[in-house]
């Protein structure tokens, strides 16, 4: 019996840890940055540093709402799919303001969960603006 027990209490915490839930996990409230280079009407441009919070919420499953609150600009959302540490984020449309002139761009992107920290690369795309290599960077309040 106390054989059982020692081999029972050396299982469990490895049966806790593969059967936690990584979207709930996941789920709450997150600091934000986007930073990165895009090519906007043909020129390279820093974009500027954009800042906000970000709320993910669980839709179902594997897939959740990430909502985005910029501190300077519009909010929007999109939808992402969580598989294990994978985040695959949806196509989704925001408008993007790039030396004073607002574009409305096409969003996804793709990343890795970590404990606390989302990092997922975004793309960008328009005719008037292409940015492949962006990078979201979310921590966990």
């Amino acid at each position: 019996m106390k054989k059982l027990i020692v081999l029972l209490l050396g299982v469990l915490p490895f049966c806790l840890t593969g059967c936690r839930d990584e979207v709930r996990q996941l789920s709450g409230s997150y600091s934000y940055k986007i930073s990165g280079i895009a090519v906007v009407e043909g020129d390279e441009t820093r974009l500027g540093d954009e800042m906000g919070a970000m709320d993910v919420v669980r839709i179902n499953g594997d897939s959740v709402l990430l909502t985005f609150n910029a501190l300077t600009g519009p909010a929007y959302y999109t939808r992402a799919l969580i598989n294990g540490k994978k985040i695959t984020v949806d196509s989704y449309t925001r408008s993007l303001n790039v030396n004073s002139v607002n574009y409305t761009v096409t969003g996804s992107g793709e990343g890795e969960v970590y404990d606390e920290t989302i990092l997922i690369t975004l793309r960008y795309q328009s005719p008037d603006v292409k940015a492949n290599q962006l990078t979201l960077l979310c921590k966990k309040n």
